[in-house]
């Protein structure tokens, strides 16, 4: 997720801060403990690092950055470790620990893999809302409930200054981190938002960097509300095409455009009654309504995962023959995993600084007109935004970043978040770049990358560049098959 706002002059009065790198602040060191990190084997290190809330100031509140080090299993491991950079934003690096351990672990034979959340995440100051209660209305409702967001606002306040949570500030926090743990350069891996804070820490410290991966490109010149509909529309049009080149689907789903258009009429005066049997187990059925909204941004976070992608014309046929159950059903296991595992103060900073500033209402209107997103996400972050004070980007905030860093991106052709584009973007001012694009990829990391994406990613680091890089398993990374009624529900069905 992401969002932008805000006014010109504010990001003139920033300059002091953030526009210069700032040397580190303290000569302390980082004392790791062994500890146990959930779903990883073995025994990883954990400690914390203290940093000024307001780094400019140097005094006040102190932020602990909760650090988990998966220690290189060889003998003699390589002196650069790899960092990870979360999603989100808001997303915490260490509850990670377990995808990052799996997708690297040929990384991990010759190299420590550091995770740091960052500020306003996780351990480290996690600025989480609770932002639907146990109300079932609430999670079919709003996105970014008003109530739910002015009540965490409260509290949030009382131990954060949230102009302080951005992305330049928190890229000087880890740098300073790297300094304690004693690592001279680095190598990077960020995903989704992580790919934005990469590029932050490439032109903020960029004698540190070795090596950077980006799996889902944010370029840090893009405002994300602009095209959030736009390419989210994008998406859903490739999965139609794909459905129709595709005989079994074809045949299961020949009326699919169609049925989806029908489906999205019927949210036209309002939200749409759905059946949901008590949650008690006493054989009652429930009615409760379900958003045009909760729809919309469902289907967007479906279209981010290749399984759930190959399950969507099912969905929609569903959903045409009057059974949500389907797309309710992913509504709440998706929002109260967002709910429960994204620091939404840290993202509503992120966002509120960094993009909301610099984007145009009209703009958003013209580029979402048509979509079946519309301007519904940028209007829920817009006012949510309106309540968390402004911090300040550097003036260069917006340009593209330029490093000759070897760098590997990574995208995915169906992404509707961040789509391939993105990737062609950046690397224009990137001369050491390599960008490789799964057709049948999407936002999320789906099983189908496996194991190619994962050697991909462990050749390039153990290389420390794209020459010679062997690409070709890209294209052969499968399409996960659509799912289409059995045979016995197909004649129920016509029945």
């Amino acid at each position: 997720m992401a969002v932008f706002r805000g006014f010109l002059a504010l990001l003139c009065v920033v300059a002091s801060a953030e526009s210069q790198p700032l040397k580190a602040q303290s000569s302390q060191r980082v004392a790791l403990a062994s500890c146990r990190l959930p779903g990883v084997d073995g025994e990883a290190r954990c400690g914390s690092y203290e940093v000024y809330e307001d780094r400019r100031a140097r005094k006040g509140r102190r932020i602990a950055l909760k650090i988990a080090v998966l220690p290189a299993l060889g003998s003699k491991p390589s002196p650069d470790a790899l960092f990870i950079l979360a999603g989100g934003p808001g997303q915490a690096a260490t509850e990670n620990a377990d995808f990052i351990a799996r997708v690297f672990a040929k990384v991990r034979e010759e190299r420590d893999i550091v995770m740091v959340d960052q500020r306003g995440t996780g351990g480290s100051n996690g600025l989480r809302c609770d932002l639907y209660g146990a109300s079932l209305r609430a999670y079919l409702g709003d996105l970014l409930p008003i109530d739910a967001i002015k009540v965490c606002r409260a509290e949030w306040g009382r131990r954060a200054d949230l102009r302080l949570y951005t992305t330049p500030i928190a890229m000087d926090d880890l740098d300073e981190a790297r300094a304690a743990l004693g690592y001279e350069r680095i190598n990077l891996f960020g995903i989704s938002y992580g790919t934005r804070a990469a590029q932050v820490y490439m032109r903020q410290h960029p004698g540190r960097v070795r090596s950077v991966i980006l799996k889902g490109v944010t370029p840090a010149s893009d405002n994300f509300p602009r095209v959030i509909a736009r390419d989210a529309q994008r998406s859903l049009d490739l999965v139609f095409d794909d459905c129709a080149k595709n005989e079994a689907c074809r045949q299961a789903f020949p009326n699919l455009k169609r049925e989806f258009a029908d489906v999205l009429a019927r949210f036209e005066k309002g939200g749409v009654m759905v059946e949901i049997p008590d949650v008690n187990k006493t054989g009652a059925i429930g009615h409760v309504e379900l958003s045009r909204g909760a729809f919309a941004t469902t289907l967007r976070s479906l279209l981010q995962g290749a399984p759930t992608i190959a399950q969507l014309p099912m969905m929609i046929h569903q959903a045409y023959n009057g059974d949500y159950a389907p797309f309710v059903n992913n509504t709440l296991s998706i929002r109260d995993g967002a709910s429960k595992g994204l620091s939404y103060g840290m993202f509503l900073s992120v966002v509120n600084t960094e993009d909301l500033p610099l984007t145009d209402p009209k703009q958003v209107e013209r580029e979402s007109a048509g979509t079946f997103m519309g301007d519904y996400y940028y209007r829920q972050i817009a006012q949510a935004g309106k309540l968390i004070p402004s911090g300040a980007a550097p003036p260069n905030y917006k340009e593209p970043v330029r490093s000759k860093a070897p760098v590997l991106i990574v995208s995915g052709y169906l992404d509707p978040a961040t789509p391939p584009e993105n990737g062609d973007k950046i690397a224009r001012h990137l001369p050491n770049s390599l960008h490789v694009v799964a057709r049948y990829g999407s936002h999320g990391y789906s099983t189908n990358f496996l194991p190619c994406v994962d050697q991909l990613m462990a050749d390039f680091i153990a290389r420390g560049g794209v020459k010679g890089l062997d690409i070709s398993c890209i294209d052969r990374i499968p399409q996960i098959p659509f799912q289409v009624p059995s045979n016995q529900a197909r004649e129920k069905e016509e029945d």
